[in-house]
């Protein structure tokens, strides 16, 4: 059986992040994907854009 989860890592490199957040709620889950598949097709030629919307998801909020 297959589990979809988010976590979310903060820290200056990969090598330093911690673990800040984690979930396995499904309407959260399911959520985010949504949002971030809709922003990736948005910016799709323009990564600084696509970094700005992943990371507005992940607030779950409109502001950059």
């Amino acid at each position: 059986m297959q589990t979809d989860f988010i976590a979310l890592y903060r820290g200056q490199t990969v090598a330093d992040a911690r673990l800040v957040a984690i979930t396995a709620e499904p309407e959260l889950v399911s959520k985010f994907f949504r949002e971030l598949e809709a922003g990736t097709d948005r910016a799709k030629e323009n990564d600084e854009l696509a970094d700005r919307e992943a990371l507005r998801v992940l607030r779950g909020g409109d502001d950059e």
